[in-house]
């Protein structure tokens, strides 16, 4: 018998397939990856760019851009009585917050906004306006009291249930706690069950449903005023407070007072000291911004004679940890530290303190006018530019050793976001260190929870009097630097660093621009003091600018603008993969230029038939953008020879047209294209072979039995 042999078909077989890759190889030439290139000595394209028209393309949006200098959002509502005495008392606190760039109106018509009361009432129109404008900061100008500018009090029988019955709150009900954080939280549904129980827990309300959203929308501070000259001392002493300071060392001084929080009881022989809290804050915070002085019951240095001789020598800002009721600060057990009666004879004259009572109840302005923080916000050019108190019982914990639970954590956190994160301004200070209390490790992986009524109660009762736009002195006010000395065009993106004569950073700085024909533009410096904006298209525009802030006397410059009528230039383009196929989103880059106004947007054309039809991408600046990087992702394009051209405009209309012979790539036909012809040849060949070859064998096998025949 004779064997049949492939080997000589195998071997003719794989030598095909590698031509066949060969020649596949040989079809996939890519066009090269452009580089780096002098484009100012390449021959510019002649395919058929120039035949498109580009009319279609949209025209700079100049509305938005003026809209936002002619018609500014309102930025703080002053929220007061409909009596013509009340608003004339405040009319020059809005003219100053509006001179140095804090768009604010009086309203005193609530009663026209829908509600059961006049506190949803109030809300109401407060969610209208921060839902149509730009509203961060809201003053409430009347007393609590006899419903001037009512408060709310919601549902929180926290002493109650803790004690179970045993103890009561100091002033006022059981089971409702009065709070101005209904103003400032816009989101929450607070009578979401509509049983009258405003604010409730989930355990409280029908439907097993939080109240409250904890999260404010608005900065709220209060003007307890129950007539129209109590409401001038505290509109005059934040005029001369913030326009006229009597400046000197108090500027940059910290009171501290801790006294006793866990009375000594039983094998607890030491008692607890808010000392602990205290020096944290100054070892933490203060002391590497402020001077201080550290008053401490446990050393002895901390009575009420020498916190009233310190007080009344003057500080930028205090705090008082301890006991309290409404009319005194306790330093320990019954005895007094700081009283309603010290406060009223404070002489401080013209260096108000921003306060924060850590005590209980010392600032229930809601219940009589009494209170410490009540009177010391009412001293007339003396006592405080703002009081920070609870108007109930507050809460601590004993051992808190991380200082992170209830009243330490709240005044923890507070001086935390005033000087570590320079949250200068007395309502921001306060409002965010409750959400960061709220988003604090104790709440996010501890026993921390809104659901308990005494977590509830001290984020609650924790209110701001005082204007809560107000900036606290740290140190001595000193004039800005004028970052405006350039030249300025039409359009231009300007960015500028906010300094005071010293050089030191201004965090948080206004920067204000005012023109004569009605301009009117505010743009904020974030914590490094940089500030960004972009002006009109309009040339020689003088723009009178005033800077304010932190630590900052008004300063006061100008600038003329200058006409822009110098194109956009090109840099260069590249784009990825290297290699592109069908298979590849490719990546373009196209990096422009322009020195005066900046680039308004950037397009790419592409082509496969010079330009008698064409795919577009674009890209752009926003207002306060000024990027000259621009990427466009063009998404799997079929095979071809493409070409391309940029087109570029500025923030001034100034137009131009990018195009080059090397502005060409190809994207071959896929391998599978070539392999397929080939193969099914190879295929033909092999069977060709194959058939020749089983034909030559059955010859052979035919001569082999006609031989053995």
């Amino acid at each position: 018998m004779v064997e049949f042999s492939s080997k000589r078909l195998g071997s003719f077989s794989f030598i095909l397939i590698i031509i066949t890759l060969v020649l596949g190889v040989f079809f996939i030439n890519p066009y090269a990856h452009l580089k780096k290139l002098n484009y100012s000595e390449i021959t510019l394209s002649t395919n058929g760019y120039s035949e498109v028209d580009l009319s279609f393309i949209p025209e700079i949006d100049y509305d938005s851009l003026n809209d936002s200098w002619y018609n500014p959002k309102v930025n703080m509502l002053i929220i007061t009585k409909n009596d013509s005495n009340f608003v004339n008392a405040l009319k020059p606190l809005m003219d100053w917050k509006n001179e140095k760039g804090v768009k604010t109106i009086i309203l005193s018509n609530f009663s026209a906004y829908g509600g059961i009361d006049d506190a949803e009432r109030i809300r109401n129109m407060i969610k209208a306006y921060y839902e149509n404008e730009n509203i961060q900061w809201v003053l409430l100008a009347g007393d609590a009291q006899d419903d001037l500018i009512p408060i709310r009090n919601v549902y929180n029988p926290d002493v109650y249930r803790v004690t179970e019955g045993i103890r009561s709150e100091t002033v006022g009900g059981e089971f409702y706690k009065p709070t101005d954080f209904y103003y400032a939280d816009l989101t929450g549904i607070w009578d979401s069950d509509g049983d009258g129980n405003w604010g409730e827990a989930p355990q409280d309300n029908s439907f097993g449903f939080d109240e409250i959203s904890w999260i404010p929308e608005v900065y709220v501070g209060r003007l307890p005023a129950n007539d129209a000259y109590e409401l001038g001392i505290m509109v005059n002493k934040t005029l001369k407070y913030e326009k006229d300071p009597e400046i000197g060392d108090w500027m940059n001084r910290m009171l501290l007072a801790g006294g006793i929080s866990d009375f000594p009881v039983g094998s607890d022989t030491d008692g607890e000291y808010e000392s602990v809290l205290t020096d944290y804050i100054i070892q933490n915070y203060a002391k590497s911004i402020v001077n201080y002085t550290h008053l401490i019951r446990e050393e002895g240095n901390l009575t009420q004679p020498i916190l009233n001789y310190y007080f009344n020598s003057g500080y930028s800002t205090v705090i008082m940890a301890g006991h309290g009721d409404p009319t005194t600060y306790y330093i320990s057990g019954s005895t007094p530290g700081y009283t309603s009666n010290d406060a009223k004879s404070c002489s401080n004259t013209h260096m108000p303190s921003l306060v924060y009572l850590d005590t209980c109840s010392t600032s229930s302005y809601d219940y009589n006018d009494n209170s410490i923080g009540e009177i010391l916000i009412n001293r007339k050019d003396a006592g405080a530019i703002g009081v920070i108190g609870g108007l109930r019982v507050t809460w601590y914990y004993t051992n808190d050793e991380n200082l992170e639970k209830l009243n330490r954590g709240n005044a923890k956190l507070f001086w935390e976001e005033f000087f570590e994160q320079k949250k200068f301004q007395q309502g921001r200070a306060l409002y965010d260190s409750k959400v960061a209390y709220i988003n604090s490790d104790y709440y996010t992986k501890g026993s921390g929870s809104t659901i308990y009524d005494f977590e509830r109660k001290n984020i609650l009762t924790y209110n701001l009097l005082g204007d809560p736009e107000v900036d606290i002195y740290t140190n001595n006010p000193k004039n800005a630097i004028n970052p405006f000395n350039e030249i300025y065009y039409e359009g231009e993106f300007i960015s500028v660093i906010i300094k005071d004569l010293n050089n030191s950073i201004v965090p948080y700085a206004r920067v204000h621009f005012k023109t004569s024909d009605g301009k009117y533009y505010t743009t904020y410096a974030d914590i490094n003091g940089i500030a960004k904006f972009r002006l009109p298209k309009q040339v020689s525009e003088v723009y009178n600018v005033t800077i304010t802030g932190h630590n900052l006397i008004p300063s006061y410059f100008n600038f003329t603008t200058s006409i822009d009528s110098v194109k956009p230039g090109f840099h260069e383009i590249s784009y990825l993969p290297k290699n592109p196929s069908t298979a590849n989103v490719i990546s373009f880059n196209v990096e422009v230029f322009d020195n005066r106004s900046g680039i308004e947007s950037v397009y790419l054309f592409i082509s496969n038939n010079n330009f008698k039809d064409y795919t577009y991408f674009t890209s752009s600046n926003g207002f306060l953008d000024n990027e000259s990087v621009f990427t466009f992702n063009v998404d799997r394009l079929h095979p071809g020879e493409y070409s391309y051209f940029i087109f570029v405009r500025d923030y001034a209309n100034n137009t131009d047209v990018f195009n080059y012979e090397i502005f060409r790539f190809t994207i071959p036909k896929p391998i599978i294209d070539y392999i397929l012809p080939v193969s099914l040849i190879v295929i033909i060949g092999i069977a060709g072979v194959s058939a020749f070859t089983i034909y030559k064998g059955i010859k052979k096998y035919s001569r082999v039995i006609e031989k053995l025949e």
